[in-house]
């Protein structure tokens, strides 16, 4: 699966540090990420190795981390959307991990970074509904104590940044890595899963 990708999209990802590409894919592969996502909830585990903003007791949520699982389905379409991540970065990437991120209650995602394995972060609604992740480009370079600063100020302004939804026959990609990224927070009933396809640059 290689889409084809845009002069426009191409500009956006390398100014902005995120773009929208909907319409990668048709309503089959939608249901049948939902079906896995659902299924493979019992298997989840908070990851061992992943962001983690440092922000004050008094910011805590008391949730310990974002359980992740995956699955077969999401690991082909990891491996197919490989030709489309290259041409939207113009960089030779490969894939690293795929994993299924699940919100139940709250959809609440501190302001952070993604790891060195995430040079360029697809991102999709994979079951359920999220809000819209809030991307900070202004804020590309500090470091996590600064975005726990953040974080952690009541004054900060949460519904700043700018809101990018997620297509649902697509994917939001993301300069994970560079461009600190939160999402505010608000009631999640149900299962919620956000599917994460995460590259990183070759050399």
């Amino acid at each position: 699966m290689t889409a084809t990708v845009a002069r426009a999209d191409q500009r956006a990802l390398a100014a902005d540090g995120f773009v929208r590409l909907p319409g990668l894919w048709d309503r089959d592969l939608t249901g049948g990420l939902a079906a896995e996502a659902r299924a493979c909830r019992p298997y989840a585990r908070i990851p061992e190795n992943g962001p983690r903003t440092p922000v004050t007791a008094r910011r805590r949520t008391g949730r310990p981390g974002t359980p992740a699982a995956n699955g077969p389905l999401l690991a082909r379409l990891h491996l197919a959307l490989t030709g489309t991540a290259r041409a939207l970065s113009g960089r030779l990437l490969v894939p690293t991990f795929a994993a299924y991120g699940y919100y139940e209650g709250d959809d609440a995602v501190y302001l952070h970074t993604d790891t060195a394995q995430c040079d360029l972060t697809l991102l999709t609604t994979a079951c359920g509904e999220v809000g819209p992740l809030h991307v900070h480009p202004d804020l590309a370079g500090r470091t996590a104590a600064e975005l726990g600063s953040l974080e952690s100020d009541p004054s900060w302004d949460r519904a700043g940044g700018v809101a990018v939804s997620y297509p649902a026959t697509g994917v939001a990609a993301l300069n994970g890595h560079r461009v600190p990224h939160h999402r505010p927070g608000g009631p999640a009933p149900g299962l919620n899963a956000v599917a994460a396809l995460c590259y990183r640059a070759f050399y």
